[in-house]
């Protein structure tokens, strides 16, 4: 089976809240909550943004089509402190706007980590991704292939 490796063309991005003022929680896509919580986040979205930003619900991530306006050094200065303290397995975020629903406090949070999607053969110009089953399999192989390669 030949594997095709590819990331998203927008932002990825997430809808996240914070379980006891500590913690980021991202909602996963398949998740009840995400029914609920991702139209008011789209709504939000098109608010402020009108047609400069569009929210998706893609597979494998959620995606922010369009421009984001890039951030200032100073605030980059200001990450320092927090990066350093973070977990080796925490990912980087980027809180694009925050809101409250339900008495809950949501982030939209714009993935800093590259996204990574794995495809395997379709017809000629598409690819399928796969399913969280073969991922299973097929991610830690890859994982372990480009370290290896990162080695060499």
């Amino acid at each position: 089976v030949e594997y095709t490796i590819g990331s998203p063309c927008d932002y990825a991005v997430a809808l996240c809240y914070f379980e006891n003022d500590e913690q980021l929680v991202p909602i996963e896509l398949d998740d009840p909550l995400m029914d609920d919580i991702f139209p008011v986040a789209e709504g939000i979205i098109e608010d402020e943004f009108g047609e400069e930003l569009v929210l998706l619900r893609t597979p494998q991530t959620l995606t922010l089509v369009g421009e984001l306006e890039e951030n200032d050094d100073d605030e980059d200065d200001e990450d320092e402190d927090f990066d350093e303290d973070m977990e080796e397995s925490e990912e980087e975020v980027e809180i694009l706007v925050s809101f409250e629903e339900d008495g809950r406090e949501y982030h939209l949070v714009r993935l800093l980590d590259p996204v990574l999607l794995v495809g395997k053969g379709g017809n000629e110009n598409t690819r399928i991704l796969l399913s969280p089953e073969e991922s299973d399999i097929v991610m830690p192989k890859l994982e372990q292939m480009f370290m290896n390669y990162q080695e060499d």
